[in-house]
């Protein structure tokens, strides 16, 4: 459990004190950059609900795989 915990975590054996700021480090991070997609696209991608960024990154990386 400690092995997870975030470096900023405080722990007291298996008793967390204190949580670090912001949010956990991710080990595959993302890169954050500014693309105009239409307006189909995005239209149809918020439809989809809560997580509509996550999708459009997999059918993105879905594509990637088919073209390599």
């Amino acid at each position: 459990m400690v092995g997870d915990a975030a470096e900023a975590d405080l722990y007291q054996g298996d008793q967390l004190i204190r949580r670090g700021r912001g949010r956990p480090k991710l080990a595959s991070r993302k890169v954050l950059l500014s693309v105009r997609y239409s307006p189909e696209v995005v239209t149809y991608f918020r439809q989809t609900g809560e997580g509509w960024q996550s999708r459009m990154d997999a059918v993105l990386r879905e594509y990637i795989q088919r073209k390599a």
